[in-house]
């Protein structure tokens, strides 16, 4: 495995940790009424949130029950078999179950480290968000970080790109997304596009991102 695959994986897994409540929250937002969030505290921080709801349509209680499976499964840290479970939710169900699943799919293809198949799921949701527009944003981060575990650097710049437009500064992803756009597009070889983004994270970031943004925009000038 190369450096820069190691790097990308060791920024995945922090990335994730950022955004689990999050993601956790755009679900409680939109299904208050349905869920029980479950933020449970492991060794790598991971939140998970499982749901139960009450239905009358009984194809919908067994969607409810197959994807509070495939969520305690994700929280367990069996991934592998989270997969498989969310695959045969959108296989077999319609609507936002399906579409939801396909994201949460993603996801445990991500944490796999499967990132072409990650990619490939992502853009199934992407495709879809009009029809469950809640992890847009979420899809749009894991998308980018699935081209760039993949070494995809043209891919991965124009959805890292797409993720910043996404997120919007208020977002505490913002910055994060666009100094990984300029990263990208750095190994894609467009120098303009890279410093464009490097500046968004350096005048906007703080900390070590800040830094290491700067340092990119000085080295590129």
């Amino acid at each position: 495995m190369t450096a820069t695959a190691k790097r990308a994986r060791k920024n995945i897994k922090e990335d994730q940790l950022v955004t689990t409540a999050v993601r956790a929250s755009e679900w409680a937002q939109e299904h208050f009424n349905q869920v029980i969030i479950g933020i449970v505290a492991l060794v790598a921080a991971v939140a998970v949130l499982v749901f139960v709801a009450n239905s009358r349509e009984n194809n919908a209680r067994e969607a409810e029950r197959m994807m509070g499976s495939a969520m305690m499964l994700m929280q367990q840290g069996d991934l592998n078999a989270a997969r498989t479970s969310f695959e045969q939710i959108y296989q077999r169900q319609g609507g936002e179950y399906a579409v939801a699943a396909r994201f949460f799919k993603a996801e445990c293809e991500l944490g796999m480290g499967n990132f072409t198949r990650a990619a490939a799921d992502y853009e199934a949701y992407l495709a879809r968000k009009d029809d469950y527009p809640v992890f847009a944003a979420s899809a749009a981060v894991g998308r980018a970080l699935a081209y760039e575990g993949a070494e995809q650097w043209p891919d991965a710049a124009r959805a890292a790109a797409e993720a910043v437009n996404a997120l919007g500064k208020d977002d505490p992803r913002y910055h994060d997304a666009a100094y990984r756009a300029g990263y990208c597009y750095e190994r894609a070889g467009d120098t303009k596009e890279a410093l464009t983004y490097y500046r968004i994270a350096a005048d906007g970031a703080t900390g070590s991102l800040r830094d290491r943004a700067r340092y990119a925009v000085t080295a590129l000038e």
